[in-house]
């Protein structure tokens, strides 16, 4: 456990994501321990803030700032990581065939459950680390080849059929097995289901029940810190007393797709928030697969989160919408209803005094 002398960081937020417990544990893995097979460096430092079902995460700035640059110098692995990706895309793919675990048997469960998160933990460096390079370099700097692919891979992400389909069902089979809440396991780390199978240790439902609520991973120089209730508290004060926002006017960001718009805005945060955006300026951390079938009748887009080669930039291009990215805090700055203007030719977005009529 940390003590109450934890030294303060200046974190840089990254992403904000609806996500389960379990998948930000195979994230932060994948980055401290996996990330040095592809780029020849781990990060070391995280802050990950976890509050009813949404996943915000940090940057150490400096560690940040050494690894974007890192990235820079190596253009020449872009195109090999995407070549990874697809790879690794098609083998976390395999794993949405499961339907049904009755027949397996404890230790089928366990090595399946095992094969899953090998694969997980290392699918997640090689999705993100386009985004890195998409933050250091100018879209007319990609090759022809880069730019083909990218546009190849938008629609061939599964990590969230995953979550909506294959651990629910993995989770039914173990929790049912295990005597916990299936829904529960998900915000259990993978050795914590591991140690499940072997009987070493049996999972506190009610300390899972708290982690859902609320909780605060710190990693700092490799090594997982889980806190929840008043410690977490703290040290979130303390660790992001820098991270305040201030009233403002306007935003700035990075133009994807060009255009002058009004409209009224639309917060989403979550899959539920999917809902009612068309003819609404969508502002959201990140697009992502599951906007794809409501995204085309919005009149524009605000994220974030940003870089050439993200999501949103990717489609907006392809749909034509006006498309502002990499604001850093336009979700905590607007709110459903306000009315706005963007000059994606400019890339800003300007706040009206007035809001829609609800």
């Amino acid at each position: 456990m940390e003590d109450n002398k934890t030294k303060l960081y200046k974190w840089i937020k990254f992403t904000e994501r609806e996500a389960d417990l379990f998948t930000v544990f195979c994230i932060l893995f994948g980055y401290t321990k996996i990330f040095k097979k592809h780029i020849g460096i781990n990060f070391q430092n995280f802050l990950v803030v976890y509050k009813k079902g949404i996943a915000s995460s940090y940057r150490e700035s400096i560690e940040y700032e050494a690894i974007l640059q890192h990235i820079k110098k190596n253009k020449r692995w872009f195109l090999e990581i995407l070549n990874k990706l697809e790879k690794q895309n098609k083998l976390l793919k395999n794993f949405l065939a499961y339907k049904d675990f009755k027949e397996f048997s404890d230790q089928k469960l366990l090595n399946l459950f095992k094969k899953f998160v090998k694969i997980y933990q290392g699918y997640f460096p090689l999705f993100t680390l386009p985004k890195y390079y998409g933050m250091v370099f100018e879209r007319k700097e990609l090759s022809k080849d880069v730019k083909t692919k990218l546009r190849l891979l938008r629609g061939t992400a599964y990590y969230e059929d995953i979550q909506d389909k294959f651990l629910p069902s993995l989770f039914k089979e173990i929790g049912s097995r295990k005597n916990i809440k299936p829904e529960l396991l998900s915000y259990a780390s993978p050795e914590e289901i591991i140690k499940l199978f072997s009987g070493d240790k049996i999972i506190n439902n009610s300390l899972l029940k708290e982690r859902k609520k609320y909780c605060l991973i710190f990693v700092k120089k490799g090594k997982f810190n889980l806190f929840i209730k008043k410690q977490a508290q703290k040290i979130e004060k303390d660790q992001l007393k820098d991270n305040e926002l201030k009233d403002v006017s306007e935003i700035t960001g990075q133009i994807a797709y060009p255009g002058n718009i009004n409209g009224e805005v639309k917060i989403v945060l979550t899959k539920n928030d999917l809902k009612n955006i068309d003819g609404k300026i969508i502002v959201t951390p990140m697009t992502s697969i599951r906007f794809i079938p409501f995204i085309r009748k919005v009149k524009g887009i605000i994220t974030d989160e940003g870089g050439i080669a993200c999501h949103a930039a990717i489609i907006s291009r392809e749909f034509k919408i006006p498309c502002i990215i990499g604001t850093k805090t336009a979700t905590k700055i607007l709110k459903n209803g306000d009315l706005v203007s963007i000059d994606a030719k400019k890339g800003i977005v300007k706040i009206k005094k007035d809001r829609a009529k609800t």
